[in-house]
């Protein structure tokens, strides 16, 4: 326990087990594929989706009312599930049926979206794949905060990060240039083949991470295996959120406007780059500029979360911010596409940080025991922020209504760098302690 009662990591079997980088890799291989799907979906395919069943004056109003019930239908899961996980008990384990309970439901609701829709139609699949998307994240998750051990925490936060970015890169950019080609009647089959690499990339994570849990969690015996195979009266049967963290609501609405700020722009990027930069294809315009930005988050990840094992969290966040703060307020002024992708990447390298650190922090507030209902609440913060920036769709339509169409994504870029500020000052709540010191683990073996 830290000072406060809380945060400090179950030292079992598992958790005090060398842990390499490419044993941190397998264990976050799952973050590469759902996080590479959702950006890819979010950015690229429900946008031109979105086009073909919405009138164009609305299609940010629309995107956004999109965006914002997948986003409120998987936080309405994150905690129950969360609680339910945290008492399950099977032979997989407390986290892995959930898990694959997903990696079948996604890849059937991906076939639908391949169909001719409506918007109330693409709506409900939408809603369909976000809510199981929220059944798996919670669980996988507390896998991981069970597995690792404290003083290697930013080491695992910043290859879940890299992991994610690489994944949103390579995802999105392939989406992108796919869905460029993409038209109906004709060219349809260009959507098949951009989710069927959705589902692909799913299915081939998910069975990675799986098979690392399973393995660590059930085969290092001792406290690790009982850890495992938790009965459900081990644990108290509220729901109460009393016993978590006290500091976790600052925590979380620190998380909602950082998350806010960063989503506000890939969700509305391929429209900034249609109508501001005006870019003959936006789309795949999109798609080469994630190789820039992707390529600077990052070369940012492990170095900011092995500092943030060394120096504390909340000093490198500062930088972190900063930073973005900087580059948002420029993109405000950018009238090319050379040198929006210039700022862009410098964002995306201060993403980099901020995701790592802020990761690390999630990790080190938790509750030995509620680890699965602590990643729900916080990962509510994340959906929460995401769900904002999906809610501020009608700003540019009509602030473009206003003032010009112009103005319109310079009030995105404001809010997006005010939501920065915002997310800064409410960190400076909470209460945290330096990360437990040690040996460092990755020397053992992968």
């Amino acid at each position: 326990m830290n000072a406060y009662g809380y945060g400090t990591l179950p030292e079992s079997a598992a958790a005090t087990e060398a842990w390499g980088k490419w044993s941190l890799a397998r264990l976050n291989a799952y973050s590469f594929g759902l996080a590479g799907f959702v950006l890819a979906m979010d950015t690229a395919v429900l946008p031109i989706l979105v086009l073909e069943v919405a009138p164009e004056a609305a299609k940010n109003t629309l995107l956004g009312m999109l965006g914002l019930a997948g986003m409120l239908a998987g936080a309405l899961v994150q905690v129950p599930v969360g609680w339910a996980s945290d008492r399950t008990r099977s032979r997989l384990g407390r986290r892995l049926p959930y898990m694959l309970w997903a990696c079948v439901c996604i890849p059937v609701a991906l076939i639908a979206l391949a169909a001719p829709l409506t918007y109330s139609s693409l709506l409900v699949v939408w809603l369909f794949i976000q809510i199981n998307s929220g059944i798996a994240y919670s669980p996988y998750l507390a896998s991981i905060r069970e597995l690792v051990p404290a003083n290697r925490m930013g080491v695992a936060a910043s290859i879940k990060t890299l992991l994610e970015a690489l994944g949103g890169a390579s995802i999105l950019c392939l989406a992108a240039l796919m869905v460029g080609h993409y038209s109906r009647p004709d060219n349809a089959w260009w959507l098949w083949a951009t989710l069927a690499m959705f589902a692909a990339a799913i299915l081939v994570t998910a069975a990675i991470s799986s098979t690392t849990i399973y393995r660590r969690m059930h085969g290092a015996g001792g406290a690790a295996t009982a850890t495992f195979h938790r009965a459900a009266m081990a644990f108290p049967e509220s729901t109460s959120m009393s016993r978590l963290h006290p500091d976790l609501p600052w925590f979380v609405a620190s998380r909602a406007a950082f998350l806010a700020a960063v989503v506000i722009f890939t969700t509305y990027g391929l429209f900034f780059l249609r109508d501001k930069v005006q870019v003959d294809n936006p789309a795949q315009a999109l798609g080469v500029a994630i190789i820039g930005i992707g390529g600077m988050l990052v070369l940012t990840t492990y170095p900011s979360g092995w500092l943030s094992d060394r120096v504390g969290r909340k000093p490198v966040l500062a930088v972190g911010t900063v930073a973005a703060l900087t580059g948002t307020i420029a993109m405000m002024w950018v009238s090319t596409y050379l040198l929006a992708v210039l700022v862009a990447s410098m964002i995306g390298g201060a993403v980099g940080i901020i995701l790592t650190t802020h990761w690390a922090l999630a990790n080190d507030l938790g509750t030995p025991g509620r680890e699965a209902q602590h990643m729900g609440v916080v990962n509510l913060g994340t959906l929460i922020g995401a769900a904002g920036a999906k809610a501020i769709g009608p700003l540019p339509d009509l602030v473009s209504v206003w003032f010009g169409p112009g103005f319109g994504y310079t009030a995105l870029l404001g809010a997006s760098a005010l939501l920065f500020i915002i997310g800064g000052l409410l960190l400076s709540r909470v209460r945290v302690q330096r990360p437990a010191t040690g040996p460092d683990s990755g020397s053992g073996p992968a």
